[in-house]
């Protein structure tokens, strides 16, 4: 079992994202970006699903290395609303080499920090 966690400054990326549609689309998947933009402020959401990823790739002990990217790893919501991650790419593949299977997330923020916590296992 692996785990990672992330912490994001809502503010700071905020300041990097904001006007920048090429970036949070090379960022976020289609279904993140229509989620977090229907809520009251989608700059917390938004933050909280850049930890993830952060937090899925430290898990995973890799890191956003080689051909990874941004895209490879979504933040998914089940029927409920529960957080859950999908794995493509590069860094679907890296996640089979591992022999890690099973992925689950926590996802919380504030109005200042969004924090992602991705635990990895085998079985």
């Amino acid at each position: 079992m692996r785990v990672g966690v992330d912490l994001v400054d809502v503010e700071a990326f905020r300041a990097r994202f904001d006007g920048r549609e090429d970036l949070l689309a090379a960022t976020f998947g289609p279904a993140e970006m229509a989620y977090c933009r229907s809520q009251r402020d989608p700059w917390p959401h938004l933050a909280a699903r850049l930890a993830a990823r952060e937090a899925a790739w430290k898990a995973l002990g890799t890191g956003l290395v080689g051909a990874m990217g941004w895209r490879d790893v979504e933040v998914t919501r089940d029927p409920a609303g529960a957080p859950g991650l999908r794995f493509q790419g590069a860094t679907g593949a890296a996640l089979e080499r591992s022999g890690l299977r099973l992925a689950s997330i926590s996802l919380s923020h504030t109005e200042t920090h969004a924090i992602a916590v991705v635990i990895l296992a085998d079985s």
